[in-house]
């Protein structure tokens, strides 16, 4: 899929499945476009930085792994993967690996 701004086309490909079929999905906090990929269902922002998590905490309630659910700042939140039975989160800061 191609977008034209005012200035250029840029072609826009999903980066977790590398297909072109994708469509504009709203925009993200900043005002950059968002896209969703018609392929794999991941949303995506083109040039955006991933943060990569290692470590995922296990749910202290039910024991299944957690996700990342939300990056504030330098805060990191984690949300149960069988959320909506089970709503446990947890909240870490991030650290700098050196």
């Amino acid at each position: 899929m191609s977008v034209s701004t005012a200035k250029e086309v840029v072609e826009v490909k999903c980066p977790l499945c590398n297909a072109d079929a994708a469509y504009r999905y709203g925009h993200i906090r900043t005002g950059e476009q968002r896209f969703l990929c018609l392929i794999c269902g991941s949303q995506f922002t083109p040039g955006a930085k991933k943060y990569p998590v290692k470590g995922k905490p296990a749910c202290p309630e039910c024991g299944r792994p957690m996700n990342v659910y939300k990056l504030e700042g330098d805060i990191i939140r984690f949300r149960c993967s069988g959320y909506p039975a089970c709503k446990t989160y947890r909240k870490f800061t991030m650290k700098e690996e050196k």
